[in-house]
């Protein structure tokens, strides 16, 4: 029989026993606790400097691209950065300038995200370029229309691969101009018959006329850029369209910081792209390989010019009318001086 202290004896050390598994099982939540906050605040400030990491090297990929395409084309200083978890979306804003007259051209969305974990936020691309309905161009058999911006129905600008099969539909609008008041200040991009050095270039253009962007040739394969004619399924044959500024165009001109185009400055940025082996990497090297041919690297005379963006008045630009190298005269962005 046991005695009654002995008894309280029990009930004494149980309630210590039990007290003390109560103060380890708080104390165990309370670092579990502790570890799990630790450990998520750790997640997030990771997150944080890996996403911002991503955010500035899609930012220097698009400024960099820029500078090598977008025809007179320019990024606003500026830019919303709507970020989530592991991923966000750059949104940035162009204009274009024409004669010393800024223009909003375009809304350009980038979506980044940090690598092995892509959780996109849905958005993609920006605005496209809309096709417009031409009468005129329709009933002289033209298989293409013009294109509009759609922000604010200015012309896109189109440009015209010397050598390649249009079955002759290339625009010529150095007529237009006459059409218009003669202090309209006008963006045109000129396709020429065939490829030039720049120095050839600068000495061929008339007095007046404002080169801005000099277009480059870097077609190493007709194929991948639909330059050559090829029949439908129903065997009709399909000539290719002109380009866009927003697809296979690349060269160089005036910058923020530099108002004196030069084909060293498109070389090397085309050569920092490689160094930067970010999102235009393959493209970079494709140009850099198509320009040095069998050489170890590329030089100035490498860079053929097909082409030049031009602005001037209505009246200035009516002087290219009838020179001999234009092959395609394409409106861009019309504005008033005022």
């Amino acid at each position: 029989m046991t005695a009654p202290w002995e008894d309280q004896e029990d009930q004494s050390l149980t309630k210590t026993i039990q007290r003390a598994k109560r103060k380890t099982l708080i104390r165990n939540v309370l670092i579990s606790l502790a570890v799990s906050l630790i450990t998520l605040a750790a997640i997030f400030i990771g997150a944080a400097h890996l996403i911002d990491h991503e955010s500035s090297e899609r930012m220097f990929d698009e400024y960099g691209y820029m500078s090598i395409s977008s025809p007179n084309e320019y990024l606003e200083p500026g830019h919303k950065d709507r970020r989530g978890f592991l991923s966000g979306v750059l949104e940035l804003d162009t204009y274009k300038m024409v004669e010393g007259v800024p223009v909003p051209w375009r809304e350009k969305w980038i979506n980044y995200y940090v690598p092995g974990f892509p959780f996109t936020t849905g958005v993609h691309g920006g605005t496209a370029s809309l096709e417009g309905n031409d009468p005129a161009l329709k009933a002289q058999g033209y298989e293409y229309n013009r294109r509009y911006n759609p922000d604010n129905g200015q012309r896109e600008l189109l440009f015209y691969v010397p050598g390649v099969n249009y079955n002759g539909k290339v625009l010529n609008e150095i007529p237009a101009l006459l059409q218009m008041e003669s202090g309209k200040l006008v963006e045109m991009a000129l396709s020429f018959d065939k490829a030039f050095s720049f120095a050839e270039v600068k000495a061929m253009l008339p007095a007046g006329v404002h080169p801005v962007w000099y277009w480059a040739d870097t077609y190493d394969d007709w194929k991948d850029f639909g330059l050559e004619p090829h029949k439908d399924e129903k065997g009709v044959i399909v000539y290719p369209q002109p380009l866009l500024p927003t697809f296979g165009v690349h060269g160089f001109g005036v910058r923020p910081y530099s108002d004196q185009p030069d084909p060293a400055d498109f070389i090397g940025n085309v050569e920092a792209g490689i160094q930067q082996k970010g999102t235009y990497y393959s493209e970079y090297l494709r140009i850099y390989n198509y320009l040095k041919k069998d050489k170890a690297e590329p030089d100035t005379d490498d860079v053929r010019i097909l082409g030049v963006v031009v602005t001037g008045t209505a009246k200035e630009l009516q002087i290219l009318d009838g020179q001999s190298f234009v092959r395609g005269a394409v409106l861009g962005a019309v504005v008033d001086r005022y």
